[in-house]
C-alpha cells in the first residue's frame, strides 16, 4: 500500500511541475498566473503535511484556508481573463472545496474518498491549465498572450 501511495505521489508531482513548467514557457499571462496559483498551493498544502499530521484529516482548516484562496484565485482569473479555461478551473476548484467542506461535515467520512476527491480536482484543474496553454497559438501576437480583458467601459470626460 505505501508503495502504491508513493508511486500516486510522484506521479502528481511529475505532472504537476511539468504542466506548470510548461504553462510558464509556452504559455501567455492567464496561464502563468495559473501555474502560480497551482504552484502556491501545491507547495502550502505541501508545507502544512509535512509539519501538521492533522493537515491530512478531513477537517483540516490550513488546507480548507488554501482551497479557499484557490478558488477565489480561480475565479478572479476567470473574470478578468479572455481564456475560457479558467472558468475549468474555477469550477474544479469550487468542487476541491465542496469536498472539503463535506469531509469536514462527514465526520466519519473514509480519508480515502477524501483524498481521491481532491485528487481528481486538482488533475482535472491541471489537465485544464495544459489545454488552456495547448490552445495558445505559439506565434500569438502580444495582446492575446496578455489575455487580459478590456475594461467594461472606457471613462471619458462628461461634456458640461
Amino acid at each position: 500500500m505505501q508503495i502504491l501511495t508513493l508511486v500516486t505521489v510522484g506521479l502528481f508531482w511529475i505532472a504537476m511541475v511539468g504542466v506548470c513548467g510548461y504553462a510558464v514557457v509556452c504559455g501567455g499571462r492567464p496561464e502563468r498566473l495559473g501555474a502560480a496559483i497551482n504552484m502556491v498551493a501545491w507547495l502550502a498544502t505541501v508545507a502544512m503535511r509535512l509539519t501538521s499530521a492533522s493537515a491530512w484529516l478531513p477537517a483540516a482548516l490550513s488546507v480548507l484556508v488554501i482551497d479557499v484562496a484557490v478558488t477565489i484565485g480561480f475565479f478572479w482569473l476567470a473574470t478578468t481573463s479572455t481564456r475560457f479555461w479558467p472558468i475549468w478551473a474555477f469550477g474544479f476548484a469550487l468542487s476541491n472545496l465542496l469536498v472539503s467542506v463535506a469531509g469536514a461535515l462527514l465526520p466519519h467520512v473514509v480519508l480515502f474518498a477524501y483524498h481521491t476527491g481532491l485528487g481528481i480536482s486538482a488533475y482535472l484543474a491541471l489537465c485544464a491549465l495544459a489545454l488552456g496553454t495547448y490552445g495558445l497559438p505559439r506565434n500569438a501576437d502580444p495582446v492575446l498572450r496578455n489575455g487580459t480583458r478590456p475594461q467594461w467601459q472606457e471613462t471619458r470626460p462628461r461634456a458640461t
